[in-house]
């Protein structure tokens, strides 16, 4: 079935609803003291989005990513063990309305997003991983780069107009744009290490 892509303009709220859910985490995770981080769109003052929030919690080891699993069921979250395989280095985990504590081990039991829309995605990662370096460079140069996020806006806003067979589908159709932005973020990089050393 084919889905619908829900993109709405920039909502001041969004900055609240993170810190609510952040302080949230600080109190859940206390044993591990992680660092939370909002990214994604939401992230980006000015920057339409799906009104879902994202947030990445980061720890300094791997062992401890198995330690969040239970603390996190226990505060409503549901888990993607499914998704494990794909993305080794992570963990991820939602709000979803009107379901808590699921743990979905298969894909297949991954409830639809009519049924059981979310409200936050969390992603736990290592500190030190590229995945977390990527979001943080990335959030940080839409939210200093107007153009920039601008343009990304208006393709989210076009792409939203089409007929998507899932979220997957449209995260992926996202990626040459993304890709550009890493592509300027590191000319930038290598512009501002070379005028280091005139």
């Amino acid at each position: 079935m084919a889905e619908h892509i829900d993109i709405v303009p920039y909502k001041p709220e969004w900055v609240g609803l993170f810190d609510q859910e952040r302080q949230c985490l600080e109190h859940c995770l206390l044993h591990l003291s992680p660092v939370v981080e909002h990214i994604g769109s939401t992230a980006v003052k000015g920057l339409g989005a799906k009104p879902v929030i994202d947030i990445m919690a980061g720890l300094r080891n791997e062992a401890q990513l198995e330690q969040v699993v239970k603390p996190l069921l226990e505060a409503g979250y549901c888990y993607y063990p499914c998704y494990g395989p794909a993305m080794p280095d992570r963990r991820l985990f939602a709000r979803l309305q009107a379901l808590q504590q699921a743990v979905f081990d298969t894909k297949d039991k991954v409830p639809s997003r009519q049924q059981h829309p979310a409200t936050h995605y969390l992603h736990v990662a290592l500190l030190d991983s590229p995945f977390w370096s990527s979001r943080i460079a990335f959030r940080d140069y839409l939210r200093s780069h107007p153009i920039a996020r601008d343009s990304y806006y208006r393709m989210k806003v076009k792409m939203a107009d089409q007929k998507w067979e899932s979220t997957s589908d449209y995260k992926l159709a996202k990626t040459a744009f993304i890709r550009s932005i890493e592509w300027l973020m590191a000319l930038e990089g290598s512009s501002s290490v070379n005028a280091g050393k005139d």
